[in-house]
This record gives structure tokens, C-alpha cells and sequence, in this order.
């Protein structure tokens, strides 16, 4: 990655972690339905797919056109998974199929399976994201990391976030996480993949570089990553989790010290080409 001028990066998941939050988003989403008494059961839907115990993993793909009138609890949760290729990005982008790479989808796949409404959905999101930076609930954030963002900064042509989150629910995470600064432009509710598609033309012609040049870092494959890739850029795919999407990522890290050294080594060779 010894050319990266412009970075484009995911901020949930990506530039701090949780493993817990969407245990407390399926009891907020449930509170007060008819499916609350069964909360135990969905919860363990839920696990068995994060921890690699279910026939459905992350990073496969399922179809969100299903009929599920008449259908009994257990069918809702007996999901059939669809192994994910390079081929089904385009269904991905018609909607037809759901790609499930973290917490966060597998909560909105199981909503959905449910028959929840939107509204509830929303509501039960936006309380999860207040938890999240409650003391008792606090995420994980690396400083050094945050730093090496910054840095980047400095030496690169341009930095851009991009998350889906709404503006009013993730302004207080870029606060909390000292962001502000890093960010040439931050994009709230870009609804990727398909903003990151509609600013890529843009930022290529704008920074006057080429798709090889750019790095996009993100826990979604196919949210994040994907639109890069398919132009010649970099990505790394960073997720606590064992994603079996079955595509060709730059790099796959785990935590965010490992990233922090991804990013390190970018750093080294911007600074080299400043100095040149």
C-alpha cells in the first residue's frame, strides 16, 4: 500500500468496537412485541451466527424477498444461507439479498424475519446508541489509533468518513472519539454502498488520482469495501469476527491495535513520498 493518497473509512465497528450492544438492541427491539416472551431463544439465534455456531454466518448473504406469511417462529429463524461470491454484490444493490457482516445486520436481518416495524426498529437503534457511550456500556476506543488517523492526515490527499448512522446519533461518537479533526469531509447517513459509489467518481477526479490509490477501511464488505475494490483499490477488513465472505480484502485484521499497524505502515510510506 505504498501509493495511498486518499483514505475512505467506516466509523461503527471500524474506529471503535462492541461485542455487546446488539444483545441490548434485539431486548429493545423486542420490549412490548409478541415475540418478548421468546427473547431468550432469538437471543441465541443471534450468538450462534456472531460465534461461527449457526448454519448461517457472517458474511453470507440471504434472500430478503422471502414470503414469511403463516410462518412459525422457528421457520422465521431457520435462515438459509446464500454463500456469498463476487457475483451476488449486484443482487446486494437490488435489494433482493441482505449480506449479513455484523452485529448491526444481523439485529436489522432479525427484525425483518420478524415482521418488526420500521419505526420500532428505529426507536430501539437510537436508545442502543445512547447505551453505547453510557460509562457502564463503554465501547472501545484506541488512542494510538486515533492518532495515526491524524497523522494521516497530514500526509495524505484526503480523508473521508463514511457511515451510515444519521448525523444526530453518530456526531456525539466522532466527539467521543477525538474524530473531528481527522476527517477532511465526514459523510453521515451516506447509505453505502451506494454513496460511496456516487462520491468515488468525485473523490478520483478531484484528487486527480486513480482507484489504486485509494484505501477504504470498514467491518461491511460489501457497505465499506466492495465500490473500492471493484475500481483497483485497497481495503482492509476489520471485524472482532470470522467473516466468511469468500472475497479478496487487501487485508483482514481483528482488533484495532492490528489496524493501527496497518495504518502505521501506510503512514511510513506517505511520509517518504512527502520528503521525496
Amino acid at each position: 500500500m505504498d501509493n495511498i493518497k486518499v483514505i475512505i473509512c467506516d466509523l461503527d465497528g471500524t474506529l471503535y468496537q462492541d461485542r455487546q450492544y446488539y444483545k441490548r438492541f434485539i431486548s429493545h427491539l423486542l420490549k412490548g412485541s409478541v415475540f418478548e416472551e421468546f427473547e431468550a431463544l432469538i437471543q441465541a439465534k443471534a450468538d450462534a451466527i456472531i460465534e461461527g455456531k449457526d448454519k448461517f454466518l457472517l458474511g453470507h448473504l440471504y434472500d430478503r424477498t422471502m414470503d414469511l406469511t403463516g410462518k412459525t417462529l422457528e421457520e422465521r429463524l431457520d435462515i438459509e444461507p446464500i454463500v456469498n461470491t463476487d457475483g451476488h454484490f449486484e443482487n446486494y444493490l437490488d435489494r433482493k439479498y441482505g449480506f449479513i457482516g455484523d452485529g448491526w445486520s444481523i439485529v436489522f436481518m432479525l427484525a425483518g424475519q420478524l415482521g418488526i416495524a420500521k419505526e420500532v426498529v428505529d426507536r430501539a437503534f437510537a436508545k442502543v446508541r445512547e447505551e453505547m457511550l453510557m460509562p457502564e456500556y463503554a465501547i472501545e476506543v484506541n488512542e494510538q489509533l486515533v492518532q495515526v488517523l491524524g497523522e494521516l492526515a497530514k500526509y495524505t490527499e484526503g480523508m473521508y468518513m463514511m457511515t451510515n448512522t444519521a448525523r444526530p446519533e453518530a456526531i456525539d461518537f466522532t466527539k467521543y472519539i477525538n474524530l473531528e479533526d481527522k476527517f477532511n469531509i465526514i459523510h453521515y447517513g451516506a447509505d453505502k454502498p451506494f454513496g460511496v459509489m456516487e462520491h468515488l467518481p468525485g473523490i478520483l477526479k478531484n484528487h486527480h488520482i486513480e482507484g489504486s490509490e485509494i484505501l477504504a477501511i470498514g467491518d461491511h464488505g460489501y457497505n465499506d469495501l466492495y465500490p473500492v475494490k471493484a475500481i483497483g483499490g485497497h481495503t482492509i477488513l476489520t471485524s472482532p469476527y470470522d467473516i466468511h465472505d469468500h472475497v479478496d480484502w487487501s487485508v483482514r485484521v481483528h482488533t484495532l491495535e492490528q489496524l493501527r499497524e496497518q495504518l502505521e505502515e501506510v503512514l511510513v510510506y506517505c511520509k517518504k513520498r512527502e520528503s521525496a
